[in-house]
């Protein structure tokens, strides 16, 4: 297995998105930024040392960009698990399974994955996700439905829940 990670950056209507790959799939994902500099900067800060191949680069363009207009990222991307805890992967896992408009508590992802006093241990995973977007931690919102903290901001976690046509309270909307 190649050490070397393989890397990609393209735009989306967010923003600017880099990946990195192994040979065992999808390393990370670094959420939209607002330039090429700052997308290939994350992916470099990553260890990416030379491009992802054009199969690569497209199944993922194509993954993310589904996501991002709200609709199924489809199959066929492989993650790489690899150094992710048993906790870490569970969360993750469930959260893959909320379904795209829906959204749960960090407290009920912690009680899915069986520790259901975990809230804070949950969020910690989300903050740390290598592959936002794809493993959707947007969907994971505060005990009252509230918006909490996302990597690329809270307008572009509204943004993502509402392409998909989630709802949630009118106190939780944030302001553009």
């Amino acid at each position: 297995m190649s050490s070397k990670l393989r890397f990609h950056v393209f735009e989306t209507n967010l923003g600017w998105v880099g990946v990195t790959f192994t040979d065992a799939g999808l390393h990370s994902i670094a959420l939209p930024r607002a330039c090429e500099d700052e997308a290939m900067r994350e992916v470099m800060m990553e260890g990416g040392s030379e491009p992802a191949s054009e199969k690569e680069a497209r199944s993922v363009e194509v993954a993310v960009e589904r996501m991002i207009a709200g609709q199924p990222a489809g199959d066929g991307l492989l993650i790489d698990w690899s150094g992710i805890t048993s906790f870490r992967r569970a969360v993750l896992e469930e959260c893959m399974r909320i379904p795209a408009g829906q959204t749960l508590s960090y407290g009920e992802l912690g009680a899915r994955v069986g520790h259901p006093r975990s809230a804070r241990a949950v969020g910690r995973v989300m903050a740390t996700n290598p592959w936002p977007l794809l493993v959707p931690c947007h969907r994971v919102v505060g005990s009252t439905g509230h918006l909490h903290g996302y990597g690329g901001g809270l307008p572009m976690k509204e943004h993502l829940l509402r392409a998909e046509g989630a709802s949630f309270p009118p106190a939780a909307r944030v302001s553009a």
